[in-house]
Parts: structure tokens; sequence; C-alpha cells
């Protein structure tokens, strides 16, 4: 059987698109016009990047810190938070402060690239951006980060164990038992909320997805789940148009999650020692990939790694 070619490049005569840097890229796109915005996401996936697309800026903030892009394709013009405002207040956020923020917009007048520029922008492109304009600006992430081997935007995260085992929370209990502090260390935390959502899944969901990662950012957890959309909610999305399909996905995911949400909310009490403010869902029918953010009422006290 052949291959399936995948997506061409016109500019190149039919030849398959390639990845444009030999480094994957973190890449958010942030438009209200969810067509739009869900073509581009397909687009900078097609070469060779891990994508996630949200439809406006206020839940943007959010799923920047969450997802902790290399690279953030901004339009402008949106309902709610506008582009240029929510650059000004990512800029504020010192882990934002160097991240490339690329505007795309469909307002062709010199004086609107100027407030984007002024409001933090490092370049604007016009919709529709060109193929080779949407390369080049991968292409000057992707060597700033192979450059150094990291990107020098934001701080790496330090890798978690929570990303690489499954610590079942009788382990955990354990685990705590045996130490005078009673505190697990972060990593092991981590892996027991892997561990938990998994669970979840098997018993309440009907099914069963390893790519999940969690991890802790002062008093918020973020936790990540890859891939996790059922056939039926595929096909739902395209049996119906865009809009419907995306809405009733969301919908029936986050109607679940709040029938678990106490479930969920003891779970992260256990592991992490801290009750939950609140819980944030958000889930890309681009990628697949689905975030559930919990707000801590503070920041939880760790085990030191080292400690015995």
């Amino acid at each position: 059987m052949r291959p399936t070619p995948g997506p061409t490049n016109p500019d190149l005569k039919g030849e398959p698109l390639m990845p444009t840097t030999e480094k994957t890229l973190r890449v958010l796109i942030v438009d209200d016009n969810r067509d739009g915005a869900d073509a581009l996401g397909l687009l900078v996936e097609a070469l060779g990047n891990q994508v996630h697309v949200t439809y406006g800026g206020t839940q943007a903030l959010d799923v920047a810190t969450a997802f902790r892009p290399d690279l953030m394709l901004v339009d402008l013009v949106m309902p709610g938070m506008d582009g240029c405002d929510l650059v000004k207040r990512l800029r504020q956020i010192s882990s934002f402060a160097r991240t490339k923020i690329v505007a795309v917009t469909g307002l062709k007048d010199e004086q609107y690239k100027t407030l984007a520029m002024q409001a933090g922008c490092d370049s604007v492109l016009i919709k529709p951006a060109a193929l080779t304009e949407i390369q080049a600006v991968l292409a000057s992430v992707g060597l700033e980060v192979s450059d150094t081997g990291q990107s020098p935007k934001r701080p790496q995260a330090r890798p978690s164990l929570g990303a690489e085992r499954r610590l079942p929370m009788e382990d955990a209990r354990r685990i705590r038992s045996e130490r005078p502090s009673r505190n697990l260390t972060q990593a092991e935390c981590e892996a027991a909320i892997c561990d938990g959502i998994i669970r979840f899944q098997e018993e309440y969901l009907g099914w069963r997805s390893e790519q999940i990662l969690s991890h802790f950012l002062k008093d918020l957890l973020v936790v990540r789940i890859r891939g996790a959309l059922t056939l039926a909610e595929r096909q739902l999305g395209k049996s119906l148009s865009p809009d419907k399909g995306r809405d009733l996905i969301k919908q029936a995911r986050k109607q679940l999650l709040e029938l678990a949400r106490p479930m969920l909310e003891s779970l992260v009490h256990e592991a992490a020692g801290m009750k939950v403010l609140s819980m944030h869902h958000d889930i890309s029918t681009v990628t697949g990939e689905e975030f559930v953010i919990f707000s801590l009422i503070e920041t939880p006290c760790f085990e030191s790694p080292h400690g015995k």
C-alpha cells in the first residue's frame, strides 16, 4: 500500500510540506475567526510544530500560561480583549517578556501596524499570510531555540517525573506516611495526579489516555491531556458545521468535568495538600489537547527531592 501523501506546498509544485525547523515549536494561535484560526493551526501543525488554538483574548491569558508557547500568532480585532490589549498584558508577565509574538491581521493601514508594534508585537503579517511568511517566522523562532538548545524567551520547566511515570495514590499515601514532613516531592505529587486522572478516565469516561502531563506553576496546577478526543466526538465535529461541532464537544466535556469536579478536587487536595478554588477547562479540536487548570488556595509545600 502506498503511503498517503501529506499536505502540499503550493510554492513547491506539489512537494510535501516539510518541517520548517528540526526543533518542534509550541505555537499558540489566538483569533476569534474560528475557521481561519483552525486553518492556520492545521498549517503550522503540518509544518512540524505543536499547536494550540484559542478563540479570544481573555481566555488566551490562561491558555498561554498553561501552554508556554515559543511563538504566538495573534489577531488584532477581537471582541472583549483585542490583540493589542492581550499583547500588552502578556508583556507585563515576566515569562512572556521575550516570547515571540506576531500579529496576524486583515487591517492593512500602517497605523494598525504601528499600534501592534507599540503594544509589544515583534512583527505584523497581513491576512491572508503567505506560506513563505509563516515559514520565515517559524524558522526565525526555531533558529533561536536551536542556537541555545533551549528557548531564551522563557525559563524551561523543570523535567517532571509526573510526565514520565505514574504513582498510584496508595503508594503516595505510603510514601507520605514514611516521611516526617508528610509531604510528597513535586514530581511525586504530579505523578500521583497523572495516575488519578487516568483512573478517572477509565472508570467514569470509558476511555484511556496515557499522554497526561501535570505541573505546578506556583498556585496553579495545569493538567494537559493529549489526544483524548473519542472517535464519536471526532465524527460529531465532522458531521456538523465546524462551529456547532466544536461547541457541542466542549460543552459535553465541560459537563462531564463539572459532574466529576468534587472527585477531581479531592484528588488534587490529597496529592498536593491544598484545596481548589476554581477549575478552568479548555480543549483544542485542532490538536485534541485538553487543559484542566486548577487554581489552589495557595502554593503547595513540597518535600525536597533530596529529603529523606
